[in-house]
């Protein structure tokens, strides 16, 4: 039995230097170990928290680009309603111009065409003299009896009825 015997020397031997092993693997490795450990859990705190930030970041952004938006909608609604009534305004006013300057062509027409008329008649009234001197030259050269006279009074006064 001299194999299976149990030394206290040995064990206490064995006990030491696995205590010495285990203090020092602590000590040279597990430490640095456990630093690299708490340093990466530090930036991929860091990491996560800046992600967390910009993601903070990004929705006040998109929130502030939805309000511009929104915004700059209903601007561009209110440009094309102003230039709407502007255009609307604009084509009234061309339209009272185009019936104002209808209005003064029609009245100038008229002008014209009473003066025409005027002319005409002043025209008439002189071809009627003319015929009047006529009439009186051919009554003077005939000798006229009162009948006569009275015919052609009456037809003297026909005519220039006839002619207005």
């Amino acid at each position: 039995m001299g194999f299976l015997s149990i030394d206290t020397g040995t064990i206490l031997f064995t006990l030491l230097n696995t205590l010495i092993l285990f203090l020092g693997l602590k000590h040279f490795l597990f430490k640095p170990v456990q630093k690299i450990l708490s340093e990466r859990q530090a930036a991929v705190d860091r990491t996560l928290q800046d992600a967390e930030d910009a993601r903070t970041r990004a929705e006040a952004a998109e929130t502030e680009y939805q309000e511009k938006l929104t915004a700059a909608q209903e601007e561009s609604a209110e440009i094309v309603r102003r230039a709407t009534r502007t255009a609307q305004q604009r084509s009234e006013e061309i339209i009272a111009g185009a019936k104002a300057d209808a209005a003064n062509i029609r009245q100038q027409n008229e002008d014209e065409l009473r003066r025409e008329r005027r002319r005409a008649q002043i025209e008439l009234r002189s071809e009627v003299a003319g015929l009047a001197v006529s009439v009186a030259e051919k009554v003077v050269e005939r000798e006229i009896n009162p009948a006569d006279h009275a015919r052609l009074i009456d037809e003297f006064i026909e005519s220039v009825g006839d002619a207005e």
